[in-house]
């Protein structure tokens, strides 16, 4: 590097003063001075300024700043406390926030408190600031208040599984929820559930070959998850009126008006299940001929469990009809868990394949997972018929469930399909683990609205297949080649169905008869299906 001659002297004067000085410093160094805080709300205390219809709410939003002069911020440090009881034992919270939502706290039984709340700043060499940001909020609590889901609400009769839904609400904020509580029959008395909980399904602890049991407690699952806790209710009445009672309460034990129902809870006692799925006034005479044939093949006294779900009644072609109120709405967990208390269901329907919507069956096999991975064994007794709607009715649960392939939609150039008076109903294999042959069966009268449907493949058996002829758009009649099959049975024995009806609705009179004429055919081959199935036999 080269300097001018001109620059030289400042040079070497510039050298000279630097070497003339000392590198250290001197004197003592200033203390680390404290932060100062600032609320965002000025005063000192809001008491004076509020009158008591004008206290805030228990939980506050509350904003702060703070600044350092020989640094900066690095943290800041809160606490509340009631303003009779002082801040003895109440810890510091830190935090890097500028602001918070702050759930204030209110004496167990009390409307109103005064509560201070402070804030400190912390700079970055840890020291505090001694004088914290100070004021005192007048705030008051508002009781919470919960109401029963109404559309998830149990049937006016259910088994002992049944659910309820509710919403919770607290004005003072969620946080300021501390519990849920219940009870059976008891309005004074409450088994405590945690806040955040607002679907509940309740399983009776029933036995149910003890006929003196009146009265029992109830597992309490929580959430559509069906998650199990160790909780349970008194107080549920078996084969009697029960009202349910919930109510929340909040952090200052404030309770919410009490929400309530009533409704019937029908006790177990058999392990086999009659469903009344018959949609129609006349379901009467066709349930009296089931009874007996389940009373006729069931070891003597045992019992049988019903269930109604026949209303409200299909009339003339109405269309869609809702599904039956008597279900519980909502299906899983608490249709699937209730369809698992037993082990054998006589399942007998006005219609289960034309339409997803309306239809009962495919309500519940939607959700009869349980039932068979427990060993479960169905038997059901319904028309096939044509769907209403064929798009609407694709991925059919009843469909997917029962032991047929597809269904017959029936060509253009056919009006209809006939099964006359005496037409052939002929046994094409035997149930799986029965050593008695099907009896051949005959029409008794004249069938236009009950289908055969394809059953084909390895895990479904045709049983019986029908002589159906069809009458064509132009009125030419003739033998209709296939399908044929109006019973079936799955290959493992799980699944049957029985696609005619057996007897009259108005009469009783049976509508199915032995090849020779005799009245009992028809009842021994559905005995014949319910040994293959597993039914408890006398």
């Amino acid at each position: 590097m080269t300097y001018s001659l001109r620059a030289l002297p400042g040079l070497i004067a510039l050298i000279v003063l630097l070497g003339g000085c000392d590198a250290g410093f001197t004197g003592e160094p200033l203390p680390n001075q404290p932060p100062e805080t600032y609320l965002s709300v000025r005063d000192s205390s809001l008491v004076d300024n509020l009158s008591d219809e004008e206290r805030l709410v228990s939980t506050v939003y509350v904003s702060w700043t703070g600044d350092d002069p020989d640094g900066y911020v690095a943290a800041y440090e809160f606490r509340y406390y009631d303003a009779t009881t002082g801040p003895a034992d109440v810890f510091w919270t830190r935090t890097i926030r500028n602001d918070s939502l702050v759930l204030l706290p209110i004496p167990p039984g009390s409307a109103t408190a005064n509560v201070v709340f402070e804030v400190r700043a912390i700079d970055n060499e840890g020291l505090a600031d001694p004088t914290p940001a100070r004021t005192v909020f007048p705030i008051r609590n508002s009781p919470p208040e919960i109401r029963l889901v109404s559309f998830e609400l149990p049937p006016d009769t259910t088994f002992p599984i049944f659910s309820f839904s509710w919403q919770a609400e607290d004005p003072d904020g969620a946080v300021n929820l501390a519990r849920i509580e219940v009870s059976f029959n008891d309005s004074t008395q409450f088994v405590a559930l945690p806040p955040d909980v607002d679907f509940v399904t309740f399983v009776a602890n029933f036995d149910r070959d003890d006929p003196t049991q009146t009265e029992v407690t109830a597992r309490v699952y929580t959430g559509r998850a069906f998650r199990s806790t160790t909780i349970e209710v008194p107080g549920l009445r078996l084969d009697a009126e029960n009202t349910f009672y919930v109510r929340a309460v909040d952090q200052a034990d404030t309770s919410s008006a009490l929400a309530r129902h009533t409704w019937f809870v029908k006790k177990p006692r058999s392990r086999v299940l009659l469903v009344n799925d018959y949609r129609k006034a006349t379901g009467s005479v066709v349930m009296a001929y089931h009874r007996a044939i389940l009373r006729d093949f069931l070891p003597p006294g045992m019992p049988i469990d019903e269930w109604d779900i026949s209303r409200p009644y299909v009339t003339g072609s109405a269309g869609n009809t809702p599904r039956s109120d008597a279900l519980p709405p909502v299906p899983d967990p608490t249709l699937r868990q209730t369809l698992a208390l037993w082990d054998y269901i006589y399942w007998v329907s006005t219609a289960t394949v034309n339409s997803v919507v309306g239809n009962n069956l495919p309500y519940a096999a939607a959700v009869m997972d349980l039932f068979f991975e427990r060993g479960g064994r169905i038997l059901v007794h319904s028309p096939v018929t044509q769907p209403r709607d064929p798009e609407a009715n694709l991925g059919n649960p009843a469909i997917l469930m029962l032991p047929l392939s597809d269904l017959l939609v029936l060509p253009d150039s056919v009006r209809r399909l006939e099964l006359p008076s005496g037409a052939a109903i002929t046994p094409v294999s035997a149930p799986p683990g029965v050593a008695e042959a099907l009896p051949p069966l005959q029409s008794n009268r004249f069938f236009i609205n009950e289908l055969p449907y394809f059953a084909e493949g390895a895990t479904i058996i045709p049983l019986y297949e029908a002589d159906y002829r069809y009458l064509s758009r132009s009125g030419r009649r003739g033998t209709w080649p296939y399908p044929r099959t109006v019973a079936s049975i799955s290959a493992d024995a799980r699944v049957a169905l029985f696609g005619l009806p057996l007897v009259n609705e108005l009469s009783g009179e049976p509508e199915l008869v032995g090849a020779d004429g005799d009245p009992e055919a028809g009842r021994r081959a559905v005995m014949l299906l319910l040994r293959s199935l597993g039914f408890p036999e006398r």
